[in-house]
């Protein structure tokens, strides 16, 4: 997962052992003008072992390859997509994920109950 400002994005993959194939989701959450969640869904796929990957269906540019760190805390993109960083972090599980996003949200309570066209505009 990464975060960069508004923007929330996650990989969650498997890799199956016989012949490396990748199969994954990729979801980018940001929010509105009105403090509203908007969640975007892409499945992918691709191949990988170890601690190398090359996945399919990310961008329209050709395929995103990644590499785990050492002490499998880190994975670095040769490129990126839906947010401007190429070094994620590897979380336990999307509640980790999903935890942030709630947390991220409480930034919007306030704003978001106003009546005025895009009242949350300028949360950061």
């Amino acid at each position: 997962m990464t975060v960069e400002g508004e923007l929330h994005a996650m990989l969650a993959f498997k890799v199956y052992p016989a012949g490396g194939q990748v199969v994954g989701k990729y979801t980018l959450i940001h929010f509105d003008g009105s403090g509203r969640e908007v969640r975007t869904k892409t499945d992918f796929n691709g191949r990988g072992t170890g601690t190398m990957f090359e996945f399919e269906g990310l961008t329209d540019y050709g395929n995103v390859k990644g590499t785990l760190s050492e002490d499998r805390t880190r994975l670095k993109l040769d490129r990126t997509f839906g947010v401007e960083k190429t070094q994620w972090t590897i979380v336990s599980s999307e509640d980790v994920f999903e935890s942030a996003v709630k947390k991220y949200a409480k930034r919007f309570e306030s704003c978001s109950k106003k009546k005025d066209y895009n009242p949350c505009e300028d949360v950061t």
